[in-house]
């Protein structure tokens, strides 16, 4: 029976082994792309650093962000949103409020 295809992250230290062995240090990679000399180090360690330099990654690679980086990425390669939506879904009782009104 076929194993369906896991959708596991690259190791970040497989990340950096393939983006030296093709192109050198990630330091002369973000320099030859006009970035800070630590742009793609962060963007490869920091989920939502720069969607830009996550998406740049996975062009050197040769591959589509989501194969790259599916905990950052959707299948069709829009962005997965880090906002936390922290509005309240209903209104709290006024029997549990410490003194019957909003503080």
């Amino acid at each position: 029976m076929a194993r369906k295809p896991c959708a596991m992250p690259m190791h970040v230290e497989d990340i950096k082994a393939e983006l030296r062995k093709r192109y050198g240090s990630l330091a002369s990679i973000s320099r030859q792309l006009g970035l800070n000399p630590n742009a793609l180090t962060a963007a490869i360690h920091k989920p939502g650093n720069s969607v830009r330099s996550e998406r740049r990654i996975a062009e050197l690679l040769g591959k589509a962000p989501h194969e790259v980086f599916p905990d950052r990425f959707h299948k069709d390669g829009t962005p997965i949103s880090r906002v936390v939506d922290r509005k309240p879904t209903c209104r709290i009782p006024d029997r549990l409020r410490a003194n019957g009104v909003a503080a």
